[in-house]
Formats: structure tokens, sequence, C-alpha cells
């Protein structure tokens, strides 16, 4: 089976590729696709909006009061900027700054799944322990993404819906 994967027919907006092969047509659940879901979505546009979302140009966003490419929200037809709309569905996440310089930051990123290579390796933070007891501001601000990731789902489960009416 081929790697090539195609675009969601929301990529503009969600950035997502289609599942392909573990499952039914396009790699959904034959459950989802006998119910009506789209097989060109990617899983997670299918299972927030089960349908292609409606582009349109020059929408004059309510939220952000700017005129630019916006999205007509599924539930009630409103319509507002992509980036507007992203925030509202997927909530906002700010990463905080890495607490070294960009060298370091770079040979942390390196140590990524790569436990096995590393006898003394620390699970929890994908590097060794000798490299986060050199760099100890690693955890804290492994712990501060933790906690920014968790209120950004916290806040997707209250926040997906349309700013306006809020359906």
């Amino acid at each position: 089976m081929s790697e090539d994967r195609e675009p969601c027919k929301n990529f503009e907006f969600c950035d997502g590729m289609r599942p392909y092969g573990w499952c039914g047509e396009g790699g959904h659940s034959n459950s989802y696709l006998d119910s009506g879901g789209d097989p060109e979505l990617c899983l997670n546009c299918a299972v927030m909006f089960r349908k292609e979302l409606v582009f349109k140009n020059d929408v004059e966003c309510p939220v952000c009061f700017e005129t630019k490419r916006g999205i007509t929200l599924p539930k009630c037809e409103h319509a507002i900027c992509i980036q507007c709309f992203r925030d509202c569905y997927y909530g906002k996440y700010d990463e905080p700054d890495f607490p070294y310089s960009k060298d370091i930051e770079e040979e942390y990123e390196k140590y990524g799944g790569m436990s096995e290579e590393y006898g003394d390796y620390d699970d929890l933070y994908d590097a060794p322990k000798s490299f986060l007891e050199q760099y100890p501001l690693i955890r804290e601000y492994e712990e501060e993404c933790n906690r920014r990731y968790d209120r950004q789902d916290e806040m997707i489960s209250v926040n997906s819906r349309c700013p306006l009416c809020r359906s």
C-alpha cells in the first residue's frame, strides 16, 4: 500500500491527511461510513464535523472584525474567518518559551523517541537523565507545556461551538 496520503477535504482549516488502510473506505470505520460520514475527511474532521466545511472569500469576521477567507460554521451557518474558527474549535495553545538557547533546544528535540539507544533514559521527558540534570529547567518547561495542553483540551470541550449563537 502506498504511503502517500490524500489531504482532508477541510485541509485548508485542519492541515489533516486522510487515514488509510486500517478500516473501511478512506480508513474510516464501517459504522461511520454507514451513517453517511464522508470518507474524504481526516479522522479529526470526521469526528468534529462529519462533513466538508464551506469556505468563503471576503468574510467580514464578527469575532476579529477583519475581512478575509472564512468558513461557514457547520451547525448554524454563521461565517467567521478561518483563524477565529480554528481558535473556537481547537482553543489557543501558546507554547512556553524554551528556557535555554536554540542549540540546547535542538539537542533536546533530537532525543525524542530514542529511548532504546540510551540506558539511563528518562521516559517522561524523552531525554537521558544526565542531559536533564545538566539542564533542570527542561522539566519545568515540559510540565508547563502539559498544563497548557490540558487547558486547551478543556477549552475545546467547552468552546467547540459558534462564538455568536453558541450552537
